[in-house]
């Protein structure tokens, strides 16, 4: 049927309540006042939205304002929307969307979680971070996305670490690391002012460093050096001389 004819076989809907216009969410159908149908609208293009609904909603009397159902294409946020508006240009259907972007995603999305790390209890690494008092410093996320970037520059490549690992995500503690600089600024582990003893250790210097970095202490690489000599794992003579030579 067309856009400009009521269909008589939709009932008529009206209510004691106030009615609505301008923009309202998914879940909350405007308030009609009479429907129609309009199939060849579905698929159209406004701005951000697109329509996935034929039908047209008209909430005032004498069909003044109408509403049609659309999906943002780029957040795929689901809402009706003043038609008229759409048509004339008016709005571009998404607010959130229709905004120049301040940050990127990708550092949005990285802070974000940073401070999820810091204020929400069922975060996965709430413990090693809000849980013993580190916080994000800043007003909200995009103002410490905006420090990012106008300080250490936006290098979607490198990682963005706390220069103290007991401080805050806030300005001054933060730089651009990669992800083995983030590793070694981690509290578990090795320090480089450790010093490496052949005569104390079953493996090589990098192979103990890496083992104490997963959170292994000496007592637990000497068992799994003993562990790789019952085992024969790869290795196993140089590891059993060694062990051996540490017992002598």
């Amino acid at each position: 049927m067309s856009g400009n004819t009521k269909d008589s076989s939709q009932p008529l809907t009206t209510s004691s309540g106030p009615k609505r216009s301008g923009r309202v969410s998914s879940s909350e159908r405007p308030v009609a006042v009479t429907t129609s149908l309009s199939p060849e609208m579905v698929g159209r293009q406004f701005g951000w939205v697109k329509v996935i609904n034929p039908e047209r909603v008209y909430t005032k009397p004498n069909w003044q304002v109408c509403h049609v159902q659309t999906e943002c294409t780029g957040c795929g946020a689901i809402s009706w929307q003043n038609y008229g508006s759409l048509l004339r240009g008016l709005s571009k259907g998404c607010q959130a969307c229709s905004q120049p972007r301040r940050a990127p995603k990708w550092l949005d999305r990285r802070l974000t979680a940073a401070k999820q790390r810091c204020t929400n209890p069922n975060a996965p690494s709430w413990e090693s971070y809000g849980g013993r008092g580190v916080e994000l410093r800043f007003s909200s996320v995009l103002e410490a996305c905006l420090w990012v970037m106008d300080n250490l520059g936006a290098d979607r490549d490198m990682e963005i670490d706390r220069i103290d690992n007991n401080g805050h995500y806030e300005a001054g503690n933060l730089r651009l690391a990669s992800r083995r600089q983030q590793n070694w600024n981690k509290r578990t582990n090795v320090r480089p002012e450790w010093e490496y003893k052949p005569e104390e250790w079953p493996y090589e210097r990098q192979t103990v460093r890496n083992k104490m970095q997963s959170g292994m202490t000496r007592e637990d690489i000497l068992a799994d050096a003993r562990e790789a000599v019952r085992m024969k794992r790869k290795a196993w003579r140089s590891i059993a001389a060694r062990l051996a030579s540490m017992t002598s």
